[in-house]
Formats: structure tokens, C-alpha cells, sequence
């Protein structure tokens, strides 16, 4: 062998190394990283309208979590500390403003990821006048204070909450923007027709009185102009003695014939009220989930009750 052939013979092996090495390097198999435009929104709320709302102007770009049980009213509902957790890794808290929630005063929570849904209109809230003390089902005795909150029930007031939360999510995904207002628009084609159906069942009773179990329809009724009258009844108690007196009392003339309720009544309370000449009907704020449907659902069988009148005989 010259002495040439042994330098190349040294020489070969050492250059084959490196494309040894790159054709036995495995195959990437690493997905690229997901950009943040396709990361859904992590939104948390604090009641079932804000849910409801926030699904149908984000749709697949956001991922809802409303985590108050079934049964209970949100507004007076308090979330343990892993709950808590869970509403500060959000990248978006949806308030409902207006009072509701009062344990969000009292938690720590990122303050720039907080939507008050109800900034727009503060100076439209209505403020409780009175505030007596009642029970909502095993939440306790508690009282009222502040400002009404049950907003969406004007369907005007519920569309100024859903702009709010389209701003929001172009806001926190400007990408999306175009998605989020297709989202919107489509919630508030349903929205005016919800108030176009309220207006002409409002307009149903005419002069008549309208009675109403609780405070909480305050913006119903003052969106539509009912004659309305409320009491602090709940549809799981029977009233007392004082709260039957304190009814007859203050019946207008012409007295009331139809009370609505948050939800079903006792029977016993029922039987009693048609005695009076008054039907129960229920019209539901749909705070918390519903057993059946959605809330926009839930709207128009209210929007039905109404538009029955006053209880047949009457008007």
C-alpha cells in the first residue's frame, strides 16, 4: 500500500462520520407550538346568562366555565378555595356587575382580567329601596342591598352586557375579532326579537295591575312599563299570616289577577292565591343552568306567560 492509500484510508472513516450520524438521527415527531390565537379563551363567570352569552358570541374560540351548582343562586353562592384557584388562572372573569356576587369583593383576583358587564350602564341600575330580611332555599337568611341585578331580564341591558363581552375577546384575541362580532350579531338578532315578543305580551295587561313574587323583576318592569307591585315571597315557603294580610291590604283597584313567580309555588300557596282571584304563573330569572333548554329558551316561554294576560275574565 503507498503512502498515499494509508492517509486516504485514515482519512474516509472520519469524514463518513458526521452522515453516519445525521441519516440514524430519529425522525421530530414535536407538533409545532399551538399559536395563541388557536388556544381558546379560558373564561370564567358568575352566572348562567354571562355563560349563555359568552358561549354564543365566542363558539369554539373560548372555553366557558360556570361553576356554581345546579339550585342555587349565584348571587348569594360563595366558591371554595380550589373554585377560587380556578377563577384566578382565567384569562378572562366575566362579572355581572349590579351588586351580584358580593364574594368577589372579598377574593384576590387579577384585576385586568376582570369584565364588569354592567359598567356601561351603571347609572341605569336601580337601587333597592328596601331591603327586608328572607331566606333563598338553604343559602340562609340574608337581606338585599344595593342595586337590583338581575339586568338581563331587559333584554336592551343584556345586549350592552354582550358588547361588553365581545370587546373583551377581541381584546384578549384580536385575531378572533371578526368571529367574536359574528357571534354577537347573530345573539343580538335574538335578543331584539326577545324585546320585540316582551313588548307586545307587556302590552297585553293594558292598565292592569301585574303582581310579581319578588323584587328581582325590577328591570322587567320598568323596561315595559308595567303596573307592577312585588313582594318578598319565596315559591318554596308558604307565606305567614302577616305576608297574606300585608297582600290584601295592598291589592289595587282593580285588584291583581296574576302573580309570577321565580319558579313553581307550594300548592297550598297556589290553592290560597286562586281563592283571591289571583293565577300563578311563573316567569324564571334563569340565574343558575335550567333543567331543560337555554336561556334564551327560557326567555321566550317567559315572554309566553306574559303574553297570556290578565287571568281570563279580566282586562
Amino acid at each position: 500500500m503507498t503512502r498515499r492509500h494509508r492517509q486516504r484510508s485514515r482519512i474516509v472513516p472520519w469524514l463518513a462520520l458526521p452522515l453516519a450520524l445525521a441519516c440514524s438521527e430519529p425522525e421530530r415527531t414535536d407538533a409545532p407550538a399551538t399559536p395563541s390565537a388557536e388556544v381558546p379563551l379560558s373564561v370564567w363567570v358568575v352566572n348562567y346568562p354571562l355563560q349563555y352569552f359568552a358561549e354564543r358570541i365566542g363558539g369554539a374560540h373560548v372555553e366557558v366555565t360556570f361553576p356554581a351548582p345546579r339550585g342555587v343562586d349565584p348571587a348569594f353562592w360563595s366558591p371554595d378555595g380550589d373554585t377560587v384557584a380556578g377563577f384566578q388562572s382565567a384569562d378572562l372573569v366575566l362579572l355581572n356587575g349590579a351588586g351580584g356576587s358580593a364574594w368577589v369583593g372579598r377574593a384576590t383576583l387579577h384585576a385586568d382580567r376582570l369584565v364588569d358587564t354592567a359598567l356601561g350602564f351603571a347609572d341605569r341600575l336601580i337601587a333597592i329601596e328596601a331591603a327586608p330580611t328572607h331566606q333563598h332555599g338553604p343559602t340562609g337568611s340574608h337581606s338585599h342591598g344595593g342595586s337590583y341585578f338581575t339586568v338581563w331580564l331587559d333584554p336592551w341591558l343584556a345586549l350592552e352586557q354582550a358588547r361588553a363581552i365581545a370587546t373583551a375577546f377581541s381584546a384578549a384575541r384580536p385575531e378572533r375579532a371578526d368571529a367574536f362580532e359574528r357571534g354577537l350579531a347573530a345573539l343580538e338578532a335574538d335578543l331584539l326579537d326577545l324585546d320585540a315578543r316582551l313588548s307586545r305580551a307587556a302590552r297585553s295587561f293594558g292598565d292592569d295591575p301585574v303582581l310579581f313574587s319578588h323584587p328581582v323583576y325590577a328591570y322587567l318592569t320598568a323596561r315595559y312599563e308595567l303596573r307592577a307591585r312585588s313582594v318578598h315571597w319565596e315559591p318554596g315557603a308558604e307565606p305567614d299570616a302577616a305576608q297574606w294580610r300585608d297582600l290584601e291590604r295592598s291589592r289595587a283597584d282593580p285588584p291583581a289577577s296574576v302573580m309570577f313567580w321565580e319558579a313553581t309555588p307550594l300548592g297550598a300557596t297556589t290553592a290560597r292565591l286562586t281563592a283571591l282571584g289571583i293565577e300563578s304563573r311563573v316567569y324564571s330569572p334563569c340565574a343558575n343552568v335550567p333543567a331543560r333548554g337555554d336561556w334564551l329558551d327560557v326567555m321566550r316561554a317567559n315572554a309566553e306567560a306574559l303574553a297570556a294576560g290578565p287571568r281570563p275574565g279580566r282586562g
